[in-house]
């Protein structure tokens, strides 16, 4: 039987963020556009939910962007199990809000800028995928958290992220901190000579560190427990593309580290490493096309604290978490709107992961939102997408095993430019379903 997941979130990936400055060529407002969507879905998951999001781009400061969104669902019914493994039904509904402010330059340093993502939210029907292993069997209709996978339930989840980030005086910020890129009709004009040249010597740098703190609640549960994790990560980023938030060629490398301390009120310590490579490819444009890329990446996760000799309550015989464990949204894991897009989010976690993704990427001539003086919403292309994934997680960090029975999937994307901003609508399939996702900037 196929599933289908439906899940919308509007946020930006500043992590990812290179430091720039867009211009529109033909606007008379070249850095500062905004715009405004409601938007209605429905799952099982959220029922029947309605929101809107706002996105103003150059505002500020102009190579800022900020994203707000605030959703609301219907009333659904929940369970809540006794200590006697009897359900009792009560009713909730989805609620929440996301805010994300990107690329603050404060006056103390022209190289310095600082991001803030967060979000509140309450979810009738969250998917902890306690045990996320490659072997891991989804069953949806199990209500026992020590044998499922995964475990439904209601709670919160709430985070947020704190980063500061330097620009390094290398490449093309060695004497302008900020490029201008200029768009017309939202494809870059004065960018032929840039993009996959040497590195550190072109391209842009950056290093910094970020502050993370997420809270999970399973209210299913009798006594509500909770999984907290908070700490540092440091990265490093080399961006030495055309135009970072749609590149037509080039490429983009981060590395990066996070730890969890077990400071403060921690479920317990951890730590993961990270190291992603894109490349883009330009190819011949057809006669009906603006552009027409072929956009590959890889990723790869290892996580050197889990110990899966010990478990987190050794006392207690139904534990299932190992002994510093990175949680299931972190470190070495798979599914969800980056990448394996045709599974569940952070449906597979383990110590190790491996990750390979293509996209083929088409702006076609056509745009019906292209007369701006009627439309009031200003979109200066849309982008066809077809794309395949390949991943796995394994035990120990082992390339013939990471390469061996991979999960896969493909699907398909509409995105827009819109304010300046990336949106995308991806559909894909798997083994396990199919899912569709909506959200803000390129998955990579």
């Amino acid at each position: 039987m196929i599933k289908k997941t439906i899940f919308l979130l509007l946020i930006v990936v500043n992590l990812n963020a290179t430091e720039f400055i867009v211009e529109d060529v033909n606007s008379s407002k070249k850095h500062s556009s905004w715009i405004a969507l409601p938007y209605i879905f429905s799952t099982d998951s959220m029922g029947l939910t309605v929101g809107a999001v706002g996105i103003f781009s150059g505002y500020i400061q102009p190579q800022m962007t900020i994203v707000a969104t605030a959703f609301i669902g219907s009333t659904q019914e929940v369970e809540k199990l006794n200590s006697d493994d009897s359900t009792n039904i009560e009713y909730s509904r989805a609620k929440g809000f996301i805010l994300a402010i990107d690329g603050y330059r404060p006056n103390f340093s022209k190289r310095t800028f600082i991001s803030f993502l967060g979000s509140y939210a309450y979810y009738p029907n969250q998917r902890l995928y306690l045990d996320g292993s490659h072997q891991s069997k989804q069953d949806l209709d199990s209500n026992n958290p020590k044998e499922t996978t995964p475990f439904q339930t209601q709670g919160f989840n709430n985070w947020f992220k704190l980063d500061a980030r330097y620009v390094l005086p290398w490449g093309e910020s060695k004497e302008s901190v900020l490029p201008t890129i200029k768009l017309k009709r939202g494809v870059a004009v004065n960018r032929d000579k840039i993009g996959g040249g040497i590195p550190f010597i072109t391209g842009q740098s950056t290093i910094g560190s970020e502050y993370f703190y997420t809270k999970w609640t399973a209210d299913k549960l009798i006594q509500k427990p909770e999984f907290r994790t908070n700490g540092l990560r440091f990265f490093f980023i080399h961006d030495n593309t055309d135009y970072p938030d749609n590149p037509s060629r080039g490429y983009s490398m981060k590395l990066q580290t996070s730890i969890d301390f077990g400071w403060t009120n921690s479920s317990q310590s951890w730590n993961s490493i990270e190291a992603q490579y894109s490349h883009y490819i330009e190819m011949p444009k057809f006669s009906w096309a603006r552009q027409n890329v072929i956009a590959l990446n890889t990723w790869s996760a290892y996580s050197p604290s889990w110990d899966k000799s010990k478990k987190l309550n050794p006392d207690d015989p139904n534990s299932i978490i190992d002994a510093h464990q990175p949680p299931m949204f972190e470190g070495a894991r798979l599914g969800g709107f980056y990448r394996m897009r045709g599974y569940d989010s952070n449906r597979f976690n383990d110590k190790s992961a491996l990750y390979f993704a293509t996209e083929y990427r088409v702006i076609p001539n056509f745009n019906p939102m292209r007369n701006q003086k009627w439309s009031p919403i200003a979109i200066d292309w849309f982008q066809a997408v077809i794309f395949a994934e390949a991943g796995r997680v394994a035990p120990e960090y082992n390339i013939s095993t990471l390469l061996n029975d991979m999960k896969y999937d493909a699907g398909f994307s509409i995105r827009a430019l819109a304010a300046k901003v990336p949106l995308r609508f991806d559909m894909a399939f798997s083994d396990e379903g199919s899912s569709m996702w909506v959200m803000v900037k390129q998955p990579f």
